[in-house]
């Protein structure tokens, strides 16, 4: 998506929401949010979250993640699809500590100021939307832990490579690895076993 390019906000949820969702509903939606960009490495939230946060991906790469004792980031979820949403309010989900950042320049749609119960009492139509734009955050991390936990260390990379495909030249191998639970130093030698059996090539 060209950053350049102007977003109407009104057209954008026209076609993201089904026609059951009325005209003026999207119009009063679009009159509260806002475009934003966030520079790659830049936060979006974190602990604690005090007010109701609710993106909509436009364009880049974002990860959800908690920090672990020795404060490494133990990923969740990647974000890479435009139309995908991320609220991290404790209504909609109970991870405590969650925390949000961009893995490379990106714009999105924000909402503040609006909890999901606010959400859906005034836009009940349109919330179905959003609780559809936000299964695949749920789908996500499943199958990041059924991986986990039925997978090898190098399936999981073949795995990642094969689910995603768009992302893995665009983020950092250190990022892949957190994601994969694996340590970098684990990873190159995954990705050189694997390009010795001209499976994959590793990228320079």
């Amino acid at each position: 998506m060209n950053d350049n390019k102007p977003v109407n906000l009104f057209v954008f949820y026209r076609r993201w929401a089904s026609d059951r969702v009325s005209d003026e509903a999207l119009a009063k939606f679009a009159s509260l949010s806002r475009i934003v960009t966030k520079e790659k490495g830049e936060i979006l939230f974190s602990p604690p979250t005090e007010s109701p946060q609710f993106y909509i991906l436009l364009d880049g790469i974002i990860k959800t993640y908690i920090l672990g004792p020795d404060g490494t980031e133990n990923t969740y979820a990647i974000y890479f699809k435009p139309g995908m949403s991320i609220s991290m309010t404790k209504d909609m989900i109970n991870i405590p500590g969650i925390h949000c950042k961009a893995l490379t320049n990106c714009k999105m749609i924000q909402l503040i100021g609006y909890s999901p119960f606010e959400l859906a009492e005034e836009f009940p139509d349109l919330w179905r939307e959003i609780v559809i734009a936000l299964q695949p955050f749920y789908y996500g991390m499943m199958d990041k832990l059924r991986a986990g936990y039925t997978m090898t260390a190098k399936e999981r990379y073949l795995w990642f490579l094969n689910k995603y495909p768009y992302v893995v030249d665009k983020i950092s191998q250190v990022e892949v690895a957190n994601f994969l639970g694996i340590t970098p130093q684990s990873l190159s030698r995954i990705r050189t076993e694997l390009a010795e059996e001209q499976e994959v090539t590793p990228s320079k």
